[in-house]
């Protein structure tokens, strides 16, 4: 039997999701050696991320992770992180963000990981020691497209000599030379403590201030970017917001910079930078002047819009998901079996991303190819509806070359 080609093989795997692609790994060695190969998983990556395909909701209730997918929004499923074979601190399990599959994890004050839920590699890493006459220490985690670089980022904020003084130590650790180095000091007052760095558009995001302001109501009036390229600081420019002296968060919604702000009356308001950078691209999502709608009285923060961007999947007080309808303004509360009572989320794409070599985490399926008499079976039937989906993609491409020729004759 004749082998289909690997770039109409390739186009036609790179829509399945990671579960189904291991299973097809076992089909031939062709099929297993095409799924490994750097260039297919970068395909399969690109496509997920354009498509909005193959996301799973990673929520978190003090060490356990659970899933759950973000298209049927069904059930959570329990997670086996490998941070449980680690000394843990009293803190529980901080998730310090998500890119591109893989989640960046810390429960101890000794090592970072970068796991794949979906496939169970994880890579561990030391952290340097901190020494004393700390205030906060952060963490932000991303990906440098130009170096093909992961990038963890910690930030060590140290007292000052005075109560508006303060100093701080930056460090970055790159999944390629699997190394830390100090850049840089970070030259803004951090807002809140334990908050990871938001990632969007290629840079890490935090509320900060110029001065140090920890026992003010609204500590932080400031947005400040770190490039993951450049490793440079930058500030971000805000929008006009209707409300004023507020409390101020940023988040991220499908990719893009979020900020929320909420003011003593309980007046809420949800932007989206919907251009990086510009400032005329701010759009309002949400916007709540009145403070007896009882719902924004909790901690409202974006998870994810709905397929047809009508709708809003928000993440409230902590304890469940909520549908709000960005037109009526109308909310309806999202029932999830397996939920535990309080969580924190995460959207995470289900990729085949791998963190360097990786070790599998226990309770990980990642399986060799092997060939066996039933693989053949299976080889004959996908073959199969493979040179049908690839006649059906020539017919698709047939027919859309013979409509532009109508329409411009």
């Amino acid at each position: 039997m004749s082998k289909i080609p690997n770039d109409i093989l390739a186009d036609i795997l790179s829509g399945l999701q990671v579960k189904l692609l291991r299973q097809c790994s076992c089909v031939s060695k062709q099929w297993h050696t095409l799924i490994g190969s750097d260039d297919f998983i970068k395909l399969h990556l690109t496509r997920s991320i354009e498509t909005n395909i193959n996301r799973i909701i990673i929520i978190k209730d003090g060490d356990s992770l659970y899933s759950i997918n973000l298209d049927s929004l069904d059930n959570a499923v329990r997670l086996n992180p490998p941070l449980n074979l680690y000394k843990q601190s009293a803190n529980g399990t901080t998730i310090i963000g998500s890119c591109n599959g893989l989640l960046c994890l810390t429960n101890t004050d000794e090592y970072i990981f970068l796991w794949n839920p979906t496939t169970s590699k994880y890579w561990k890493s030391a952290l340097c020691r901190i020494p004393l006459g700390v205030e906060y220490v952060v963490f932000g985690f991303g990906y440098d497209d130009a170096k093909d670089d992961y990038k963890v980022v910690r930030m060590v904020q140290f007292y000052g000599k005075d109560k508006e003084s303060f100093r701080s130590e930056v460090s970055v650790y790159s999944l390629k030379s699997d190394s830390w180095r100090r850049i840089g000091d970070f030259p803004y007052y951090l807002s809140y403590e334990r908050v990871s760095g938001v990632l969007a558009s290629g840079a890490l995001h935090w509320v900060v201030s110029r001065k140090r302001r920890r026992l003010e109501r609204f500590s932080g009036d400031l947005i400040v970017a770190f490039d993951l390229r450049s490793e440079e600081y930058s500030l971000v420019p805000q929008p006009d917001y209707s409300i004023k002296n507020f409390d101020m968060k940023v988040d991220v919604l499908e990719g893009c910079l979020c900020v929320l702000c909420k003011d003593y009356s309980l007046q809420f308001e949800m932007w989206v930078m919907e251009d990086y950078g510009l400032e005329k691209s701010w759009t309002k999502l949400i916007s709540c002047l009145d403070p007896n709608a009882y719902w924004f009285h909790d901690i409202v923060l974006p998870v994810a819009y709905s397929k047809s961007h009508k709708q809003m999947l928000l993440l409230q007080d902590y304890r469940k998901f909520i549908w709000y309808d960005i037109t009526t303004e109308r909310d309806v509360k999202v029932e999830i079996d397996g939920m535990p009572n309080r969580f924190d989320s995460r959207v995470c794409l289900e990729s085949l991303i791998q963190p360097r070599g990786g070790v599998e985490s226990a309770g990980g399926s990642g399986r060799k190819f092997q060939k066996t008499e039933n693989s053949g079976v299976l080889f004959n039937a996908l073959y199969g509806c493979s040179r049908i989906l690839a006649l059906l993609l020539y017919i698709s491409e047939a027919l859309t070359i013979v409509h532009n020729v109508l329409c411009f004759s």
